[in-house]
């Protein structure tokens, strides 16, 4: 039962390190671009048709509170109030996209900065000229969340719309299961070999 028990440390301890990482992202103006190089099998895509967000998906506002209306979800970021989004997949993912407009809602303000919220990894700044173009990237290693932040500019605010969100799902590997199962297994033939 020792031995299970350090293995299972070991483990464990072994999945925080693995959480500590920095990530390498290639970054994507082009959907079939980007589309090409996740696996499609696992692309979960929140099209933002009513206020039920696919499952699995959350966002978490802090300041604004966004509004989802018309196929798009509208909100602000703003490095006074603070105000940022941090958008959730509680599976994970490897990769996040999205069609940005920040020109339309509000006029132009002063961008938007990307990071992988997981560990402050910057991604990619879109520009307050953005009128609905795909922006996206793929990640080397599986994170949680994606913050939306004010691109810098004391005193300007960034209103904008995300017309699509899409993202790739980290699969939950069937061996993960197996090796569970089989664990369980071991514990209860160990366990009935010493009665």
């Amino acid at each position: 039962m020792k031995k299970i028990a350090s293995i299972f440390m070991f483990l464990l301890v072994m999945s925080f390190a693995a959480g500590a990482q920095a990530y390498n992202v290639t970054v994507y103006t082009n959907y079939v671009s980007w589309l090409n190089a996740i696996n499609l099998s696992t692309l979960v895509v929140e099209n933002f048709d009513d206020a039920t967000l696919e499952p699995g998906l959350s966002i978490t506002e802090t300041g604004y509170t966004g509004a989802i209306h018309y196929g798009v979800y509208e909100n602000i970021v703003d490095q006074d109030v603070p105000s940022y989004q941090v958008f959730n997949l509680s599976q994970g993912m490897t990769a996040w996209g999205g069609w940005f407009d920040l020109k339309n809602p509000g006029g132009a303000g002063t961008g938007i900065d990307m990071y992988i919220d997981d560990n402050n990894t910057f991604v990619t700044s879109i520009a307050n000229t953005n009128e609905g173009q795909f922006v996206g990237f793929v990640a080397d290693g599986s994170f949680n969340g994606v913050r939306l932040q004010d691109a810098g500019g004391s005193g300007i605010q960034e209103t904008y719309f995300l017309v699509d969100s899409a993202m790739s799902a980290v699969p939950i590997p069937p061996a993960i299961f197996l090796l569970g199962s089989g664990l369980l297994g071991l514990g209860f033939v160990r366990r009935r070999t010493n009665k």
